[in-house]
């Protein structure tokens, strides 16, 4: 099955081997930011059928889909049934059913080296104890497809060249506080850590993102968002 993924030329075909060799209703894969020219732009391939797709988008549901929510909110797999909804999530959920959304389901959180967040989930209309069997039998096999699918949609968008460098926690931590206006010293006494190792941090994170300065390079940290703008703790 890895093998079938990996020969995959494009994540929807992924998506329909994974749907199809498990007996799945629907997998979708949902890439929460990616780098296209100077805005931040969603990428989603699905097996749902077009016409849910596009009253899924024409009704904003990306907003207010408690799968969606919590799932970019967690680190780890989860069942859907784990998921607290509200009584303004009823109007979407009526909805979903009513386009052969099933009820049983699981996502799976994705962050790469990157620090990009994705989201692969697998949708069934078994019954619960049918659907308990099949999660409980095949989970870990889809968590690594779900790496797999997400490397083959980072090829699809970039090709082979990716323009979000893999920084370590380390030199993103630096960029952040550097993008604060805080200098080496600074740093260094933030993250306890030597003047001259903070000074290797933010060098090596400068190198990776291709920039000649380091104001350049926090620049472009933020525009692909690796740290963020906002003065709210490090990253």
């Amino acid at each position: 099955m890895l093998e079938r993924i990996v020969r995959s030329s494009t994540v929807a075909e992924a998506l329909r081997t994974m749907r199809d060799h498990y007996g799945l209703s629907h997998v979708t894969y949902h890439l929460a930011q990616t780098v296209v020219g100077k805005v931040d732009s969603p990428f989603v391939r699905t097996t749902y059928p077009d016409s849910w797709v596009a009253r899924y988008l024409l009704k904003g549901y990306i907003h207010v889909d408690p799968i969606t929510r919590e799932g970019f909110a967690r680190s780890l797999p989860f069942d859907w049934d784990e998921v607290e909804t509200t009584s303004s999530d009823e109007p979407f959920l009526i909805d979903a059913a009513k386009h052969g959304v099933g009820s049983r389901g699981c996502s799976i959180p994705i962050t790469d080296k990157a620090g990009r967040r994705a989201l692969v989930s697998v949708n069934s209309m078994l019954p619960e104890v049918g659907w308990r069997n099949l999660m409980a039998r095949f989970l870990n096999e889809w968590v690594e497809l779900g790496q797999l699918i997400h490397r083959i949609a980072i090829a699809e968008l970039y090709g082979e060249r990716d323009p979000v460098p893999a920084l370590t926690r380390r030199e993103i931590e630096c960029l952040h506080w550097t993008a604060l206006g805080k200098d080496h010293r600074d740093i260094a006494v933030i993250l306890s850590i030597s003047e001259h190792t903070a000074r290797d941090y933010t060098k090596s994170a400068r190198l990776k993102l291709g920039c000649a300065t380091l104001s350049a390079a926090v620049t472009r940290a933020n525009h692909l968002r690796i740290i963020s703008p906002w003065p709210s703790g490090p990253p």
